[in-house]
């Protein structure tokens, strides 16, 4: 099994509900803990399985994972963005965007 280490942040900048923008994206932290996937899956395809179990936990009605659940009882909307180990991913429409960590830290500190 890997274990990745997990943070998601909420956006509360202008216009958040329409996805991340560097240029007004004002990120909270909302959750932090670690993420355990198979061994078989490694580099990119590791990334974004845990993406996608992230995205699921966080979105679904009854979730599974005890981290999923006590962020739905902290009364957390849908996240904005996971930072997956040391790369950060915006949540777009389809699929996920990289941010960089010059974004993330902008993003961070507004």
């Amino acid at each position: 099994m890997t274990t990745l280490a997990i943070t998601v942040y909420l956006n509360h900048g202008p216009g958040s509900f329409f996805g991340f923008s560097r240029a007004d994206a004002q990120l909270r932290q909302a959750a932090q803990f670690d993420l355990t996937l198979a061994e078989h899956l490694s580099g990119h395809h590791l990334a974004h399985a845990a993406l996608e179990v992230i995205f699921e936990q966080l979105n679904i009605d009854v979730p599974q994972h005890p981290w999923a659940i006590a962020y739905r009882q902290a009364g957390h909307r849908s996240f904005s963005v996971a930072v997956v180990a040391e790369t950060a991913f915006a949540c777009a429409p389809i699929g996920w965007t990289p941010i960089s960590t010059d974004d993330l830290a902008a993003a961070l500190a507004r």
